[in-house]
């Protein structure tokens, strides 16, 4: 009988480390966006974002920073740069030594320790000469305490309790805003088209969206899409608002991984995957995949901490399981330490994990290049394969023709299994390992390593 194994394995991820390639300071001449090695067969619907903490993205933390990291990103196959608040921090009630970038002072300045208004423009202008979308994050429920509205236009802000205006509970350095208040609409609106129509930025991720009435979102929409039609997404889970927004977070989902790192149930984990992906309402929309973002990472902790040696193989889960995967700067590279959110805490660019660092190029090209991966009402469908073996995962995604094949080893040793039902069908190729062929057989076991994974496609491997 034969005694197939699956050569691409989990290696130790924090020893074996190489130096990274580019390290990202501010202090080359601007305007070198590279390009990518190869040519890419990218389908229309596939895109991976990629969230800026501008803070801490270089030794600098400034835009130009980011501007001269670009052609890295281009590499590595980036699509969207989602940038966190870049807007002056308030000062009263300040949380941390530099304050989150949440407590906005002024929706119309940007925080002067990234740079000027010509800054903004030239990576704005660098990242579409690089193919890359730029996306402002907004944060419309509350400002700073010193923002010029508290003192200027109180009838923006809510009241609690006969006090007006009022923070969050658990938000001390921000105070709410109030929606009833139609000159408030209107200034939000105002601010909204600055950016669209000043410096061309794509699109705006919505800080808690689902906060702010949808009858706003409507209306901010309409506008803001005549001068731009721009990519609107909804940090929040509610299923309504997608009648505004084009894209979401799974948030429900990311839950279930992050009780999966600790429980390692496997048949709850294909419960939930079976939940994000039969979700109807969400049939022609798309929703954001993630294994961190910033508030997972200054909140939660890091991957590592959360999700121990299934890192991994969840990493290809995510970018395998459903629609847009979300990479957290740092992320590509095996970073295992928290920025936080209220003081500087630069990413540590070097050295590398060169596990991760190739694991995730190489996903990147299978999602941006498989149709079967595709997003929203073009998403091809999930299908399970079973086996003998309970600590292992097998799901294929499968559009027209395309079918690409997913095989987890969730234990901690190593794990043998036969497919105990129907097999995928046809001629595979080992696509984290090529050029290894493979036809599977239900009279075959199949070995992977400890914490192993392994990914097949039914035609030639992209290079």
């Amino acid at each position: 009988m034969k005694n197939k194994w699956l050569l691409f394995s989990s290696i130790v991820l924090l020893s074996g480390f190489a130096a990274c390639g580019n390290d990202p300071s501010g202090e080359e001449e601007k305007g070198n966006t590279g390009s990518v090695s190869g040519n890419l067969p990218l389908t229309p619907n596939n895109k991976v974002i990629y969230e800026v903490n501008v803070r801490n993205y270089s030794p600098k933390g400034n835009f130009a920073g980011l501007e001269k990291d670009l052609p890295r990103l281009q590499e590595l196959g980036v699509d969207i740069l989602w940038l966190m608040p870049i807007h002056p921090i308030g000062e009263e009630k300040r949380s941390g030594t530099k304050g989150s970038p949440y407590a906005v002072k002024d929706y119309l300045k940007i925080n002067p320790d990234f740079g000027d208004e010509s800054d903004l423009k030239s990576l704005v202008a660098a990242a579409h000469g690089a193919k890359m979308e730029i996306y402002l994050d907004w944060v419309g429920n509350h400002t700073a305490w010193d923002h010029a509205w508290v003192s200027e236009h109180p009838d923006y802000y809510a009241s609690q309790n006969g006090i007006r205006p009022y923070s969050p509970e658990g938000w001390n350095d921000v105070v709410q805003l109030d929606y009833s208040s139609q000159n408030l609409r209107t200034a939000m609106i105002d601010v909204l088209k600055y950016w669209v129509r000043e410096f061309d930025i794509d699109g705006y991720r919505c800080d808690y969206a689902t906060g702010i009435p949808l009858d706003f979102w409507r209306k901010a929409k309409a506008e803001i899409n005549a001068i731009k039609p721009i990519v609107w997404l909804e940090e929040g889970e509610d299923a309504a608002y997608m009648e505004v927004f084009d894209c979401d977070y799974a948030w429900n989902f990311n839950d279930r991984l992050n009780e999966f790192g600790k429980e390692g149930d496997i048949e709850k984990l294909k419960s939930a995957c079976s939940a994000l992906f039969s979700d109807n309402r969400y049939a022609g929309k798309k929703r954001m995949i993630y294994l961190a973002n910033h508030d997972l990472d200054a909140y939660e902790g890091t991957v590592f901490s959360r999700l121990g040696n299934k890192v991994l193989p969840l990493t290809v889960l995510y970018f395998t399981i459903h629609d847009m995967p979300l990479i957290y700067n740092g992320q590509e590279i095996g970073v295992n330490r928290s920025l936080g959110l209220f003081d500087l805490n630069p990413i540590p660019w070097t050295p590398v994990n060169p596990t991760m660092s190739a694991l995730f190029k190489k996903l990147i090209r299978l999602k941006r290049s498989q149709p079967a991966l595709e997003s929203g009402k073009n998403r091809g469908s999930l299908v399970y394969y079973s086996t003998d073996n309970d600590q292992v995962l097998v799901f294929a995604r499968k559009k027209a023709g395309n079918e690409v094949v997913v095989i987890l080893n969730f234990a901690n040793s190593p794990a043998s299994f036969r497919f105990t039902g129907a097999v995928p069908a046809g001629d595979f190729s080992n696509y984290l390992e090529p050029p290894a062929k493979q036809i599977f057989d239900s009279s075959e076991t199949v070995n992977l390593p400890a914490n192993g994974y392994a990914v097949y496609i039914n035609h030639e491997e992209i290079r």
